[in-house]
């Protein structure tokens, strides 16, 4: 189970939820990193109208992932507890939230930075990142190819639905070095 990402307790008056922070969870080293990575995309002209979250693809199927919510949470200067929480690593990046911000936030960059950052840290991504990860660098794609069952649960082959078989695609040496590099930080 997550850890929520909103610190602090919790009132609820007249329908308004009022979060109360404790500017002790502050790290002003990981602010002034985080401001410095962040800065290009301007989060402080963000004012939480929350369109980057209702155009959000993540957001409808995890109700917890709410971008306006994690640059709001970055500004603040809790980015640990983002980092924490593991929330990061839900966006999948479709871009959909930097395209809806009336502000150019583009909060999925705040997102970007946030996940190099956790790297850099030594925060360990989710397990299905590393396994994909993998994939790119011994299939050259994300997922290997797989068989599909009908609604009669057979199960059908690329071969036998006429398909042509999948080519892995060339990588040289090289490549794959420098991919693993890349990847250094996910991928071990």
């Amino acid at each position: 189970m997550r850890k929520p990402f909103l610190p602090g307790p919790r009132v609820v008056t007249g329908g308004f939820r009022v979060v109360s922070l404790d500017v002790r969870l502050i790290d002003k080293k990981v602010l002034k990193d985080v401001i410095e990575l962040v800065k290009p995309h301007t989060p402080q002209y963000c004012y939480q109208c929350a369109k980057c979250t209702s155009a959000c693809s993540t957001s409808k199927v995890l109700p917890d992932y709410k971008p306006h919510l994690i640059v709001a949470l970055t500004r603040l200067g809790l980015v640990k507890e983002l980092l924490n929480s593991g929330i990061i690593w839900a966006c999948s990046e479709c871009w959909k939230c930097a395209e809806y911000c009336p502000q150019d936030v583009a909060p999925v960059e705040v997102v970007i930075a946030l996940k190099n950052l956790a790297i850099a840290m030594g925060y360990k991504p989710p397990e299905d990142l590393k396994v994909m990860t993998k994939n790119v660098i011994e299939l050259g794609y994300i997922s290997p190819p797989i068989e599909v069952l009908s609604k009669e649960f057979e199960v059908y082959s690329r071969s036998v639905l006429g398909l042509p078989q999948l080519i892995k695609p060339y990588i040289n040496v090289e490549t794959a070095n420098n991919l693993r590099r890349f990847f250094g930080g996910v991928y071990e």
